[in-house]
């Protein structure tokens, strides 16, 4: 819709003016619910790249999994782990350790002293661990690729948001909504959301080997990427275009092949009488006129090759009639390609 005309504000007629009057085909109620639509869009699409988020990337070339929970998408390397307080700890081993006094046992002091120093080095080594292993089912958690995707999906269609909501509010302010974009509104978005994955996949393919699990991206530069296409649309979709022609462009050089059988045609000769005192300025129009090598000439005299203009459509030349053929009434124009196959034939007066 942005490539759409805006049409003038005034029309001209000779010397008068008439104002146009732009209307929207939109009432008021509409306006006010596409506006409410735009906006809880826009912060939906937010919300889920915030709730995806992850809180940092998994080391490099390793595979790695999340807890799958909003808004706290934590590398299970980082959640594994329960921190406790060192009082804790100490708590939890000086209930594991009994001092028992024996006063029978001249050996006691030393065992109480042996016995404290077992549980000091119990609870130092809990301090340095400073966690306990926490059980994660495995279906609570998402995979890092996963996540990636949601958030590129979720970065394009945001995107897209700004932009169609950037067009709406222009073309609503100008009078020149038309009911008929309607459809492209609720559309666009989810194209984007598509071509930002598609991009990603284009970007992991060019610049990362299949073996990577993908730890190696910048996820800003990512997000980014996926933001700008679904910002600018049509312009990712010409540059995929572009890469799908430099990937699979062919080049045949047989020197045999078959060509394709062009046809050729001539609709209109100007002019249709020649001037036999003055130069005759010939424009041939028909289709296809410069698919083939083309030999003209008028009463057998041939128009050199440099003399003539040709285009697809259009062939221009001027010809002066020789001093031998003054006298002539008549006179032939002939068109065969250069296998001598009659391509055009008109008889033209004076």
């Amino acid at each position: 819709m942005d490539n759409a005309p805006v049409p003038s504000n005034t029309t001209e007629s000779g010397s008068a003016s008439t104002e146009v009057v732009a209307s929207n085909e939109i009432s008021t109620r509409g306006k006010i619910t596409a506006g409410v639509l735009l906006i809880a869009f826009i912060i939906a699409a937010a919300t889920i790249v915030v709730a995806f988020w992850p809180d940092k990337l998994p080391p490099a070339g390793k595979l790695a999994r999340y807890r799958y929970k909003a808004f706290n998408i934590t590398l299970l390397d980082s959640c594994q782990c329960k921190s406790s307080s060192y009082e804790d700890l100490i708590k939890k081993t000086a209930g594991k350790v009994v001092f028992k006094k024996d006063s029978t046992n001249k050996d006691s002091d030393k065992v109480k002293v042996a016995t404290l120093k077992l549980f000091l080095q119990k609870a130092d080594s809990l301090k340095k661990n400073g966690c306990e292993k926490v059980k994660i089912d495995f279906n609570d958690t998402i995979d890092f690729n996963t996540i990636i995707l949601i958030l590129v999906a979720s970065a394009g269609f945001l995107g897209n948001m700004i932009h169609i909501t950037t067009s709406f509010t222009a073309f609503i302010g100008s009078g020149q909504f038309k009911r008929s974009w309607v459809l492209w509104y609720f559309v666009k978005p989810f194209t984007a959301a598509a071509l930002a994955m598609i991009m990603y996949f284009v970007f992991r393919a060019g610049f990362l080997s299949s073996a990577d699990p993908g730890n190696n991206l910048n996820i800003y530069g990512v997000m980014s990427m996926a933001a700008f296409v679904g910002l600018f649309t049509d312009a990712a979709t010409e540059k995929l275009k572009e890469v799908f022609k430099t990937l699979f462009s062919t080049k045949d050089d047989r020197p045999d092949k078959m060509k394709p059988d062009v046809k050729i045609s001539v609709s209109s000769v100007k002019p249709e009488k020649i001037s036999v005192t003055t130069p005759n300025n010939f424009i041939i129009a028909g289709e296809n006129l410069d698919k083939r090598k083309l030999v003209i000439s008028i009463n057998k005299v041939v128009i050199p090759a440099g003399d003539i203009v040709i285009a697809d459509k259009l062939i221009h030349f001027t010809f002066t009639v020789p001093a031998d053929q003054i006298q002539l009434t008549t006179f032939t124009l002939l068109i065969v390609d250069d296998a001598n196959k009659e391509i055009f034939k008109k008889d033209l007066g004076v």
